[in-house]
């Protein structure tokens, strides 16, 4: 009796993680917020098991509510956003990946790699994209974002 129920509440855990909400903070580094003092931190929802319901609310009040999904970047993306509101969104952040993590992180570690990717507008206009690793214990389920007002954040989770 005791094996069934450890098998039936084992079970319960597995779908509820299944469909639980995920957390990332992120910390601007570079950009108008990261000059703030202190910088703020943000924090953002991924829900869903395979893709689902994305939502973020900044310190300012603005909030940004889009879906993500599951991608496996296959190629370096040269392009970098000359003015804060240039290319967003973009195929993939290889650019905010290296100024994040290094130079050269995004091909060593990123591409052919599952991440999830969202990209939201938010309800004062501004354009945020982000980025998480999935499934790399090595990187600490890390991740990149940014914004159309020239912000580039480290995702944590």
């Amino acid at each position: 009796m005791k094996a069934r129920f450890a098998f039936v509440l084992l079970a319960v855990c597995v779908i509820a993680e299944c469909v639980a909400a995920f957390g990332e903070t992120l910390y601007p580094v570079v950009g108008p917020m990261a000059t703030q003092a202190p910088p703020p931190a943000i924090t953002a929802k991924f829900s869903g098991a395979n893709s689902g319901r994305f939502t973020l609310t900044q310190a300012g009040g603005e909030s940004f509510e889009g879906k993500w999904a599951f991608l496996v970047p296959s190629f370096v993306n040269a392009k970098t956003p000359e003015t804060s509101s240039s290319y967003l969104p973009q195929p993939n952040l290889a650019f905010a990946w290296d100024t994040v993590y290094g130079q050269g992180y995004f091909l060593a570690r990123v591409v052919g790699t599952r991440i999830r990717q969202a990209v939201a507008t938010g309800n004062q206009g501004t354009v945020l994209q982000i980025e998480c690793l999935y499934s790399d214990p090595h990187s600490g389920f890390n991740g990149v974002a940014v914004d159309s007002k020239g912000n580039i954040y480290k995702v944590v989770w």
